[in-house]
């Protein structure tokens, strides 16, 4: 079963930039200077025999007349199951089939096996999907990061919260690796044990993700290691060519609460950025062990008081830099949880009627991330970052600094 990111519904889009926006999936056009590509890998990594599977964004001069094509949103009609399932429940098995071929025809906007470009080394982004979410699930955050200049390794995590995930295992311990799939794994249905549960799986993701580094250290420094996924692409482009002095650790939900617990651990992430962050599996006393800048975006409507505190406790004790906060709480005024994701370019939705639309949070997402990037990775304060200030008002009008959660004072 193909799942290297060139399956046969992959095709050249012609239209590749048409009134701003990706022919066939409505992704806009990522904000930033450079062109997109994308490449599937699963390196053998030392700790793990199954291989680490990413998705690797990162900027690129090629164009789709130069034979590159925008590889399907969806990977493999398997993943499409795990969306239904999870995500429209009410589906029955039987429409799994049309709605993968209507997924088949969304494509990302990341050119797929384009070659790099590295006329500078390219700082990296390791990214960590929410639960149901895999490596394409945020392709419209990791291209708009990889157009100004990002390498952004999107992981897809083997912790069962994906809705379906993909991987290689040896065959009745032979040394010949077959596909295997991971299905999506449904917590308990009490509090307490499925907070156990999803400390289990934040301590999977957490692996994987300082495995992930490491082999992205790797792949500057040798440029060589073991592949399971057929490919001709030429990974010794990133040999020498990463900037590992300016990593960042960013995710959503599940995987905002995977990008606090690497901070903590692993002092090579310079800086931190949570998208609506699931707080709960996180550690009581993790803002003890985090130094680095860190920013939360939540959404409008998903947060609740329990989840905010914890997220306070770590933006309460930041430092100042010069007179700018390293820790700051920024809610989008409106907006739903998946409004983070591709989701709400992909699937149907009952929005609000005051709701933005989907690519006016996009945009803006990507406004504050980048500012903040810019503010504390690279420590240059000439950025424009008005949108970071609570001085200052945000144009749009959606940025709320802090949270809209009621939070009592007793808690």
């Amino acid at each position: 079963m193909a799942t290297t990111g060139e399956s046969s519904a992959a095709t050249k889009d012609p239209g590749w930039r048409k009134a701003g926006m990706f022919k066939g999936i409505g992704l806009p056009v990522p904000s930033g200077p450079h062109q997109v590509g994308s490449v599937d890998v699963m390196p053998l990594c030392k700790g793990d025999d199954s291989g680490l599977l990413f998705r690797l964004y990162y900027p690129t001069e090629a164009t789709p007349d130069s034979g590159y094509h925008y590889p399907p949103w969806l990977p493999d009609s398997c993943y499409a199951k795990g969306y239904m399932l999870q995500k429209m429940p009410s589906f029955v098995a039987g429409a799994v089939g049309s709605l993968a071929t209507m997924f088949c025809g969304q494509n990302i906007a990341a050119l797929y096996g384009a070659p790099v470009k590295t006329s500078t080394p390219l700082p990296v982004i390791m990214f960590s999907h929410g639960v149901v979410g895999m490596r394409t699930t945020y392709s419209a955050v990791c291209c708009d990061l990889a157009s100004h200049g990002y390498l952004v390794a999107a992981v897809e995590h083997r912790d069962h919260s994906s809705g379906y995930c993909y991987t290689k295992c040896k065959k009745d311990g032979s040394q010949e690796f077959v596909d295997h799939w991971i299905p999506y794994g449904k917590p308990p249905s009490s509090g307490v044990e499925e907070l156990i549960f999803r400390f289990q799986q934040l301590t999977i993701r957490r692996k994987e993700i300082l495995l992930g580094l490491d082999f992205i250290q790797q792949l500057d420094g040798s440029g060589e290691f073991e592949n399971l996924l057929q490919s001709d692409f030429d990974f010794k482009q990133f040999k020498g060519k990463l900037d590992l002095v300016h990593t960042a650790m960013m995710g959503h939900s599940f995987g905002g609460a995977t990008t606090v617990t690497a901070l903590a651990d692993d002092k090579r992430f310079r800086v931190g950025i949570g998208l609506d962050t699931y707080m709960m599996p996180v550690e009581d006393g993790i803002e003890d062990k985090v130094e680095q800048p860190l920013l939360f975006i939540n959404s409008w409507t998903w947060q609740w008081p329990k989840s905010v505190i914890k997220m306070k406790r770590i933006v309460d004790v930041g430092p100042r830099n010069d007179k700018y906060p390293t820790r700051q709480l920024i809610t989008i005024r409106e907006t739903n949880h998946e409004d983070h994701s591709d989701v709400g370019f992909i699937l149907p939705s009952r929005r609000s009627p005051v709701s933005p639309d989907v690519t006016t949070i996009l945009r803006t997402n990507m406004k504050l991330c980048i500012a903040f990037l810019n503010r504390h990775l690279w420590e240059d304060s000439t950025y424009p970052v008005k949108d970071l200030d609570e001085s200052d008002t945000d144009s749009s009008g959606i940025v709320y600094h802090g949270t809209n959660v009621k939070i009592e004072s007793k808690v």
